[in-house]
């Protein structure tokens, strides 16, 4: 497992941990960290997993990976850790699938820090996309692109927007993936929606009306687009997992020195085996999931078949963990964490990722498609 292996690049994860330390997000304040964001785009977040000859820094996903474990790890925002990881999806997605072109339009943008977003859900739907209303329907030369996208991270502010359609290719239902300009005619967008959780990471719908869209928006062939997409949203559901791990650290950090510190009757709460024992169910939960991301991520880029499986893992065992560690560290806290401030908003962040990506149930149905076509394919061999 090359990825995981070790944190191979600490003069990466310093720089960028530094650079993390210097704008701590409180994501109570319910706004989104530009001043962050930019800070780590200039200072090459996107560039490094790029090839030299397309402007990037020609490093590897595994010296991004510890930039990105090293921010998550300290701005104590999950919905700061989702805009990476969204990012970072939708970038690999050009470069692993993207014609020249399209590289040379979008790739320049995104590693400057515009911010692109992936449209799948739908109300009536979710990210079912065997069931997507939003539609591409050939008109001459080009398409219509017609439909409406619900609960977008980032869609009011997106530069960019791979848009997930429902079409037909030759005579069969396809899955279409465009590349669109949301600026384009026809295209508009909500404000920012109030969320129970992740209220810093702006999150809102895309109207599609007639939007008129031309072969070089699409992002591969339509035939092609159902797997194209179980690739993409692979990385994302991994990286879903890795944060869901890196973004306790802090606040387990604090807990460990709140319960060393807090003391009734001249003991302090880390001398009780019922608090030490959520610590450790913190501590297990973290690294269970941590190193599960981690091989999946390195199974998604080394084309191994049971990377689509084991990144919905990923995803649903971390945002479990991530859950679980949120109640106890309220538990741990007892008064003060229900107070309005940093934890109670990481509790209901933390609560927020269970259906962020894809509920539990579309991940437990890809996981047992993935089981039943591993057991068919063992049997065919047999």
């Amino acid at each position: 497992m090359n990825l995981a292996a070790n944190v191979s690049h600490p003069d990466v994860a310093s720089k960028f941990r530094g650079i993390a330390e210097s704008f701590r997000h409180d994501a109570s304040a319910g706004t989104f960290a530009w001043d962050a964001w930019q800070a780590v785009s200039d200072a090459g977040l996107w560039r490094l997993p790029v090839p030299e000859n397309l402007g990037g820094d020609g490093g590897t996903w595994s010296e991004f990976v510890d930039a990105f474990e090293a921010i998550v790890s300290t701005l104590r925002s999950v919905g700061f850790a989702m805009a990476l990881a969204n990012q970072a999806t939708l970038i690999r997605a050009v470069l692993a699938h993207g014609s020249p072109a399209q590289l040379d339009r979008h790739l320049p943008r995104l590693m400057a820090g515009a911010v692109g977003a992936t449209a799948i859900s739908e109300k009536g739907t979710g990210t079912e996309v065997r069931a997507l209303e939003t539609r591409l329907t050939r008109e001459g030369n080009d398409y219509r692109l017609d439909g409406h996208k619900y609960n977008i991270s980032h869609a009011p502010e997106a530069r960019l927007v791979l848009v997930v359609a429902s079409c037909t290719s030759g005579d069969k239902p396809a899955t279409a993936l465009v590349l669109l300009d949301p600026t384009r005619e026809g295209v508009s967008r909500t404000a920012p929606q109030e969320t129970f959780g992740v209220a810093d990471l702006p999150i809102g719908d895309i109207t599609l009306a007639n939007v008129r869209i031309g072969e070089h928006d699409l992002l591969g062939e339509p035939a092609a687009g159902l797997r194209l997409l179980m690739d993409i949203a692979s990385m994302n559901r991994a990286l879903f997992g890795l944060l869901c791990a890196d973004v306790v650290r802090p606040f387990l950090t604090d807990a460990l020195q709140y319960v060393g510190s807090r003391a009734t009757l001249g003991t302090t709460l880390d001398k009780h085996q019922h608090v030490q024992r959520r610590l450790v169910e913190i501590e297990i939960g973290v690294q269970r999931t941590r190193w599960m991301a981690l091989a999946a991520l390195d199974q998604l880029l080394s084309h191994h078949p049971a990377a689509l499986a084991n990144c919905s893992i990923a995803k649903l065992g971390g945002a479990r963990d991530l859950a679980q560690a949120a109640l106890h560290l309220l538990a741990i806290h007892g008064s003060d964490g229900y107070r309005r401030g940093a934890l109670a908003t990481f509790v209901a962040d933390a609560l927020a990722m269970g259906s962020a990506g894809g509920t539990e149930e579309m991940h437990s149905r890809n996981i047992f498609g993935q089981m039943q076509r591993a057991a068919a394919t063992t049997a065919g061999i047999r």
